[in-house]
């Protein structure tokens, strides 16, 4: 069997400096696009004034809703009085009868109109329908348990 011949190649290498006196070598840091940085600092600097303005007209429009819900309710509570006034004239006894006597031809009523009558208190009989008797019903019924009643004490 023949064998591939091994090649060995020599790439160079770029080795840090070793100082003789022992001393740290310091690593180079990789830069960043300058665009890069710029562009971090612009929206550093932008970003608090955005959210600065943002709350200014949050705080504006709540102020506006604040004002105009305080002229609704002030509009409310009149309209509320002016109803309630209108409400309690339009109640009154002397009012009404005075409608009833002009508009509507109503007079009060005759003595012979008037008649009294006489009633016993009203006693309904109420029938209570008959229980069906469940297993469940029958199994507490079998170990003593019943419904509970409210009465009072005997003495």
């Amino acid at each position: 069997m023949i064998a591939a011949d091994r090649r060995t190649k020599l790439f160079p290498v770029w080795l840090p400096e070793r100082s003789s006196r022992g001393e740290p070598v310091v690593r180079r840091r990789s830069r960043l696009h300058p665009m890069a940085g710029a562009m971090v600092v612009a929206v550093l600097l932008t970003l608090p004034a955005l959210l600065y303005v943002s709350q200014l007209t949050h705080r504006a429009e709540a102020g506006y809703t604040i004002l105009r819900l305080q002229r609704e309710l002030t509009h409310l509570r009149a309209e509320h009085a002016r109803l309630s006034s209108l409400a309690s004239v339009l109640k009154s006894p002397q009012r009404i009868e005075h409608y009833a006597t002009t508009e509507l031809g109503m007079a009060p009523p005759r003595h012979h109109q008037l008649a009294a009558i006489t009633a016993g208190p009203a006693i309904a009989e109420v029938q209570v329908p008959a229980e069906r008797r469940g297993i469940l019903n029958q199994i507490t019924a079998w170990f003593g348990r019943s419904e509970a009643e409210a009465r009072e004490r005997p003495r």
